[in-house]
C-alpha cells in the first residue's frame, strides 16, 4: 500500500496541469473529446460497443470504431456515462492509465530489482509518457504502456499455465488498445524475448504460439471488421508523406511541436548501454530504429503502416528502465551521463510546450455542433481535397442542407442524396424491400413514398463475434484441462 500511495502521488504531480486547469491543447485533444462524448452517450443508451459515431462530421456519421481499438475509450466513455463531463472523463482516464502503467511496472520489477518503486516512478515520468500525455494527447497510446510489463512478466512465466494466459490477456489487451503499438511490441519485444528464453527451453515455442493465437482470436470481434472494411473509408489519407515512418529520418522533424523525439530515443539508448543484458540489446535496437537511423526498415510491411517510427519509444523506455533497474552490476557512468544529458533537452521542451498549450484558450464544448472526426474515416470517394497531411478538417458546409433523418418522405421521383455517410451497415428500404444505394453519401433513386435507413449487422461483425466466442470457450477449456489436479 505504501508503494501505491507514492505511485498515486507521483501520478497526481504529473497530472497536476490537467487536474487543476483542465484539458489544454494537444494534437489529439479534439478526437479524445469527440470520441469520448459519443462513447458516453452510446453507453448510457445501452450500446456497449459503439462502432458507429452518429454525430461525427456534422452528423454525416463516422465508422471510427470499426477501425480504431476501443479499450481506452471504453474507459473514458464509461467514466463519462456515469455522470462526469467529457473533459473530466478524459482526465480521469489519463490518470488511471498512467497510474496503472506504474503499478504494472512495479509488479514487474518487484523481486527483480532492489528498487522496484523507483523504477515504477521512472516509468511514469519517462519522457515519451509525458509527450503522449501533455503534447500529443494520445490517450490510447498512453494506455498501451500499462501492458508492456505484464507481457514481459508473462513471457518470463512461460511455459506455465499462468504464463500462457497472462500473455494471452495482456497481448489481447494491447491489440484492443493500440494496433500499431501491438505490431511494434510483437516484432521488437515479444519475439526477441521468446527467442531468448527458447534458446534454453525449446518448449516455450508452442505455449507462446498458443498465447498469440488465443489473443488474436479473442479480439476477432474487433480485428476482423477493422482489417476487411478498409476499402470503405479514405485510407489513403493515412499514408501521406507525414504519416510514412521512413520519412522521419534522424533529427528531421516534420512536426516541430513534437520536440526532439529522437533525443529521447538516443538518451534511452545510451542509458541502457550502461548495462549488459537482453534488455540492453532490445533497447539498442529499438532506440536505433525509433530515431530514424534505419529508414529502409520502415518500408517493410507491416512496419510501413505504423505511421511514426518514434512510436517505438514506448517499448524503448520500458526495456531501458528494465535494463537499468535489473542490472546486477554498477552502471557505467560513461553511458549514463551522456544519456541523461540527451534527455534534459526533451524534458525542457516538453515543459515549454505544455505551458504554451495552456496559454491557448480551448473551447472543446464548441466542437459539439461540428465534431470534425479523423478524415481517414470519411467514406471512400468523398471529395476531401484540401485535407492532406496535418490539415485534417474537411469543409462540410456543402452538405448542411441534406437530411440526416432515418425516415424520409420523398414527394417526387428522382435521385435522393442524404446527409449520411455511406457504409455497409446502412440499408435503404421501402415497404420492407431493399432499395439499391450508392456512396460516398447515401444516394438512391426514388419514387414518391416513405423510405427508411435501416441499421443491419454485416458478416464481419457476426463472424468476428463468433470467432471471439469460440476462442473464449477454447481458452476456458484449455485452462481447465491444464489445471493442476489434487491427487491426494
Amino acid at each position: 500500500m505504501r508503494s501505491l500511495f507514492w505511485l498515486i502521488l507521483v501520478t497526481a504531480i504529473v497530472m497536476a496541469p490537467n487536474l487543476i486547469f483542465g484539458q489544454g491543447y494537444t494534437h489529439s485533444g479534439t478526437y479524445n473529446y469527440i470520441w469520448t462524448s459519443q462513447f458516453s452517450e452510446a453507453i448510457r443508451a445501452g450500446t456497449l460497443y459503439p462502432r458507429w459515431l452518429p454525430h461525427s462530421f456534422e452528423g454525416l456519421g463516422s465508422p471510427t470504431f470499426y477501425f480504431y481499438p476501443p479499450l481506452a475509450y471504453w474507459l473514458s466513455g464509461g467514466i463519462g456515462a456515469i455522470g462526469f463531463t467529457t473533459l473530466q472523463a478524459i482526465t480521469a482516464a489519463e490518470f488511471i492509465v498512467l497510474l496503472a502503467s506504474g503499478v504494472t511496472m512495479h509488479l514487474w520489477l518487484k523481486g527483480r530489482s532492489a528498487y522496484p518503486l523507483l523504477g515504477a516512478i521512472c516509468y511514469i515520468v519517462a519522457p515519451y509518457h509525458l509527450l503522449d500525455l501533455g503534447v500529443r494527447g494520445a490517450l490510447a497510446e498512453l494506455t498501451a504502456f500499462l501492458w508492456f510489463p505484464l507481457i514481459a512478466l508473462a513471457i518470463e512465466r512461460l511455459p506455465t499455465r499462468n504464463g500462457i494466459f497472462l500473455l494471452t490477456g495482456s497481448f489481447a489487451g494491447l491489440l484492443l488498445t493500440h494496433l500499431p503499438m501491438a505490431v511494434l511490441t510483437g516484432i521488437f519485444m515479444i519475439a526477441p524475448l521468446v527467442f531468448w528464453r527458447a534458446k534454453e527451453d525449446k518448449s516455450l515455442w508452442i505455449p507462446a504460439a498458443i498465447s498469440g493465437a488465443l489473443a488474436i482470436g479473442l479480439v476477432a470481434f474487433y480485428l476482423l471488421p477493422a482489417l476487411t472494411l478498409q476499402g470503405h473509408i479514405t485510407t489513403k489519407l493515412l499514408w501521406s508523406p507525414y504519416y510514412q515512418p521512413a520519412n522521419w529520418i534522424i533529427f528531421d522533424r516534420p512536426d516541430p511541436t513534437l520536440g526532439n523525439v529522437q533525443l529521447i530515443g538516443l538518451g534511452m539508448l545510451l542509458i541502457s548501454l550502461s548495462t549488459r543484458s537482453i534488455w540492453t540489446g532490445i533497447a539498442v535496437v529499438t532506440g536505433i530504429a525509433a530515431i530514424g537511423l534505419l529508414p529502409p526498415l520502415w518500408l517493410i510491411p507491416p512496419l510501413d503502416k505504423v505511421q511514426f517510427p518514434w512510436r517505438l519509444l514506448g517499448v524503448t523506455e520500458f526495456v531501458a528502465i528494465t535494463a537499468v533497474f535489473t542490472a546486477g552490476k554498477p552502471l557505467r557512468l560513461l553511458f549514463v551521463l551522456p544519456g541523461l544529458g540527451c534527455l534534459i533537452i526533451p524534458y525542457v521542451l516538453l515543459m515549454k510546450q505544455v505551458h504554451k498549450h495552456y496559454e491557448v484558450p480551448q473551447h472543446y464544448e464548441a466542437l459539439t455542433p461540428r465534431l470534425p472526426d479523423a478524415i481517414e474515416y470519411l467514406p471512400n470517394g468523398f471529395p476531401y481535397q484540401g485535407t492532406i497531411d496535418n490539415k485534417r478538417a474537411p469543409d462540410l458546409t456543402a452538405y448542411k442542407s441534406l437530411s440526416r433523418a432515418s425516415v424520409i418522405e420523398v414527394p417526387k421521383a428522382g435521385a435522393v442524396t442524404l446527409g449520411r455517410a455511406a457504409f455497409p451497415i446502412w440499408r435503404v428500404e421501402r415497404d420492407g424491400k431493399v432499395v439499391p444505394s450508392t456512396g460516398p453519401l447515401i444516394r438512391f433513386q426514388a419514387t414518391p413514398g416513405t423510405y427508411r435507413i435501416v441499421r443491419v449487422r454485416i458478416w464481419q461483425e457476426i463472424a468476428g463475434a463468433i470467432v471471439s466466442l469460440i476462442t473464449l470457450l477454447a481458452a476456458l477449456l484449455f485452462w481447465y484441462v491444464r489445471r493442476p489436479r489434487n491427487t491426494a
